[in-house]
């Protein structure tokens, strides 16, 4: 499991963060939610770090690999596979010579143009999904919020394993725009329940 969490002191913007009522409190991790899954669902979006840089590209091998797979999903070379481009600009392989048991067209999964980290869907829908999925993390005290994910290659993406050649792609962590909409969202609720509100 991996988690990354967002404080409501929010780097001494509250002088003394014990007098928070919890109505503020909850009024304002209701708010966080909305802005850090946005957040996350552009970073998936745009293949970035939190802090901006960009996630390095699937490598030719990680590429070539997955159109190994699709040729043998349609049986090999014996198939006599070719390789074709989708009107989208996807990839797929289909069998000239079709083999028993074997599909006649497969998918190339990961493509140049794949979004990085989005395979199957699962560890974005984990980090990003409001509505916390089975792999998901929200959990939150009086002053934090804490969310992160318990799918298990998530620790590698995010820190990378230089043993699997698989370069870190940072996904956890809170982006400097939204680090400012967090700021402006507390003290919006603040002021809000300051007049009366």
């Amino acid at each position: 499991m991996i988690t990354a969490q967002v404080d409501v002191r929010l780097r001494g913007l509250l002088a003394n963060p014990s007098q928070l009522t919890q109505r503020v409190a909850e009024e304002f991790f209701r708010k966080a939610r909305v802005v850090l899954a946005q957040d996350m669902a552009e970073r998936f979006e745009t293949s970035t770090a939190p802090d901006g840089a960009r996630w390095q590209p699937l490598s030719p091998n990680t590429l070539r690999r997955s159109v190994q797979q699709a040729i043998r999903k349609v049986g090999g070379r014996a198939a006599r596979p070719i390789v074709r481009t989708t009107a989208r600009g996807g990839l797929i392989v289909r069998a000239r010579h079709p083999q028993p048991g074997f599909q006649r067209t497969a998918r190339v999964r990961r493509t140049r143009q794949s979004k990085i980290l989005v395979d199957t869907g699962r560890l974005r829908n984990s980090v990003v999904a409001i509505a916390a999925s089975a792999d998901a993390v929200r959990q939150r005290n009086r002053l934090t919020l804490i969310w992160g994910t318990r799918v298990p290659y998530a620790r590698a993406h995010q820190f990378g394993n230089p043993s699997r050649n698989l370069p870190a792609r940072p996904f956890l962590g809170v982006s400097p725009p939204a680090y400012q909409r967090l700021v402006r969202e507390l003290n919006g609720i603040i002021q809000q329940y300051a007049s009366g509100g």
